[in-house]
């Protein structure tokens, strides 16, 4: 089952493990994308924190 919740402006799945840094070049640095590859890997953290969270909470693993 795929999840997706809302972070902010951004909706993402939630991951089933850890989500991994974007490399540097990944990004453009110019600060001018919205939102960049950097929030999206922060919104997929707080997602896969969250749910892992619900899911301790719940019992479930």
């Amino acid at each position: 089952m795929n999840k997706y919740v809302q972070i902010g402006e951004i909706k993402v799945k939630v991951p089933d493990e850890e989500p991994v840094a974007p490399d540097s070049s990944d990004c453009c640095g110019s600060g001018s994308c919205c939102p960049c590859v950097w929030d999206y890997y922060r919104a997929e953290q707080q997602a896969w924190r969250l749910y892992g969270q619900a899911c301790a909470e719940q019992g479930e693993s």
